[in-house]
């Protein structure tokens, strides 16, 4: 039960060999922020080749046309008015790329390699690319059959991927990806500030954004900010309004601020371990499934104990031997948390920052690193 952050929570299951089982699906929000360009085409006689008739994302022109051989239907293809009314959820023509006739409007979520520019004729392009997460044309694409959307979706996992109706309606896909586009516009000025503490503020709006990839790219950024954005980052991990991203924010601190914050991560880690020894007794065995929403504060606490462990083994703070230590022995002595479905983790990772301040103590290395004679002598007098 690994307490990952939740909004990675599907990439890092679509890494993992046992999730093999998963197929293309299409979000809106994903594909808008990754897209480079996103544009509405109608479909031409060459079933591969689409015609630009609204450009909503990107530097293409209407009029242009566009190859993407990954859209070419099997010969088999049906077009969407002739799909069955009742789509079964097994193999059959649902998992198919429709053919739609000439005139028929798509919208297309598309990606190119950096750098690469647009044809000034007019002329197809063929290295077109998909912004899904697993890289499958099949979910960069909203298929338009009169008034009703259409996109591949996996209902059911383990199955396949079919091609059903999406709510909404072409305005609200074209609003929802202008929203996105603006605020990536947003966060590209943010990015040009040069001092650590000006780009912080500016990206902090959006740390709690609802906007996944938003939210992802803000804290990506906020930990490549540099010691000057650690004010900023520590204001937000005191305020109750960013508590759902303070495992993710805990990453962040120790990105831009490296050694320097682990007197801070000692000093919080030492606030947990308060929080567990009061809760901890109290807690049933099999906790953790007993509130399985996605901020349930319990597991937004592991979350955030873990990253504070995982923090302090990047830094070596000399005086976080004590607190590991305590922390570990704790944990262990609680069956319902030392659960060996997962939770066990805590443990076992205290254990690992534990063997590596011993060794830091004895090989002297805290001098290196640059912590202060008081807080080796201190790290020295631990057991």
């Amino acid at each position: 039960m690994r307490a990952a952050c939740w909004s990675l929570a599907l990439v890092c299951a679509l890494a993992r060999p046992g999730f093999s089982a998963i197929r293309p699906k299409f979000i809106l929000d994903y594909s808008s922020w990754h897209a480079t360009h996103i544009v509405l085409v109608t479909t031409t006689p060459a079933d591969n080749v689409f015609e630009v008739i609204e450009s909503w994302k990107g530097d293409l022109r209407v009029g242009e046309q566009l190859l993407v051989p990954e859209l070419q239907p099997a010969r088999n293809a049906l077009p969407i008015s002739r799909y069955p009314k009742s789509w079964p959820g097994g193999v059959g023509v649902s998992e198919m790329i429709p053919r739609q006739p000439p005139g028929s409007r798509m919208i297309l979520f598309l990606k190119t390699a950096a750098g690469e520019q647009a044809n000034a004729d007019g002329t197809a392009r063929a290295e077109w690319k998909s912004p899904d997460i697993i890289g499958d044309i099949k979910a960069s694409v909203v298929w338009i059959d009169g008034d009703h959307l259409y996109r591949f979706t996996q209902p059911i996992n383990p199955g396949p991927s079919v091609l059903s109706e999406l709510p909404g309606s072409e305005a609200t896909i074209r609003k929802r990806v202008e929203e996105i586009a603006a605020i990536q516009e947003d966060m590209k000025a943010a990015l040009s500030f040069k001092d650590g503490s000006e780009r912080a503020g500016r990206l902090k709006p959006y740390v709690n954004s609802q906007i996944l990839p938003v939210q992802q790219f803000a804290l990506e950024q906020l930990g490549q900010s540099g010691p000057a954005a650690v004010s900023a980052i520590r204001e937000m991990l005191d305020d109750p309004a960013y508590a759902d991203e303070a495992s993710e924010l805990v990453k962040a601190l120790v990105l831009a601020g490296g050694r320097t914050v682990g007197e801070e991560l000692n000093r919080r880690l030492r606030q947990d371990l308060a929080f567990w020894k009061s809760t901890g007794p109290s807690l049933s065995q099999g906790w953790w499934n007993e509130d399985a929403r996605i901020h349930a504060p319990l597991r937004e606490r592991y979350s955030q104990t873990y990253q504070l462990i995982l923090g302090l083994q990047e830094t070596r703070y000399p005086p976080a031997l004590e607190t590991a230590t305590e922390l570990r022995d704790f944990w262990r002595s609680l069956p319902q948390l030392n659960d060996p479905s997962g939770l066990n983790e805590i443990a076992d990772e205290c254990n690992k920052l534990i063997q590596r301040l011993r060794s830091d103590r004895d090989q002297h290395q805290p001098w290196e690193f640059g912590y202060s004679r008081s807080a080796l002598l201190s790290a020295r007098t631990t057991a």
